[in-house]
């Protein structure tokens, strides 16, 4: 599984709130689908954790059950992403025990377990193709409505050493050529929908398959 670069906590809180259109909003006073629609987004449980980690003092029954529900949730998505398959069956028993519809999360997982073991390792390399990616825009402070973008924006190669040094203990790590040539090609594999960068699993393969072929064509050459 990939992991993201380590952050710290107010890092993770603000990344969280980020998410509220209000950050200074009493999360007691949100909806339950409100609330719910805010933790199903985030894309990293720690986050997830450190925004549970604010609960009000006084909860009613209905939304300390939906504490317990999510923190479970984001627990089992820890040991997940820390390698155990058992944690998708156990975050899966939860919901239906419940009757709660899967978080997003689950649902990528579930679909990654049924994958052919080809498939699971194309996910796991588009996965860290697409961290240096993004890590190369939030330098260059050109990642669409994303807060973490770099107001001092990092120009020319320059960008490909930053971007290496911030990924230097994720699974992204590489050499700063890596990021370069990671970079290239999510920028071929990326389409635009309704104004949001979006990188599928086949639009990858394509690149890959475009990539390798202008190689071979330039070794022929």
């Amino acid at each position: 599984m990939v992991q993201r670069p380590s952050s710290n906590l107010d890092r993770i809180l603000d990344q969280a709130l980020d998410q509220i259109d209000d950050p200074e909003v009493d999360l007691a006073l949100l909806s339950k689908q409100q609330f719910d629609r805010i933790l199903d987004h985030i894309e990293d449980p720690e986050v997830g954790l450190a925004l549970l980690a604010k609960r009000p003092a006084e909860l009613t029954p209905e939304q300390a059950l939906n504490y317990m529900f999510w923190r479970g949730q984001f627990e089992h998505w820890q040991d997940w992403l820390a390698g155990n398959a058992l944690a998708v069956a156990g975050a899966m028993m939860t919901c239906v025990l419940v009757d709660r519809r899967p978080p997003a999360w689950l649902c990528r997982a579930v679909q990654k377990l049924c994958m052919p073991d080809d498939e699971k390792r194309a996910c796991d390399d588009l996965a860290k193709h697409v961290m240096r990616w993004e890590a190369v825009e939030l330098l260059r402070g050109q990642l669409p409505n994303d807060p973490r973008n770099r107001e001092e924006r990092v120009c020319g190669d320059d960008v490909w050493l930053e971007a290496a040094e911030l990924l230097a203990d994720t699974d992204a790590a590489g050499l700063p050529d890596t990021v370069r040539k990671s970079h290239a090609l999510i920028q071929r594999a990326k389409i635009m929908r309704a104004g949001v960068v979006t990188i599928t699993l086949q639009g990858y393969k394509r690149a890959v398959e475009d990539r390798d072929r202008h190689r071979k064509e330039k070794k022929q050459g």
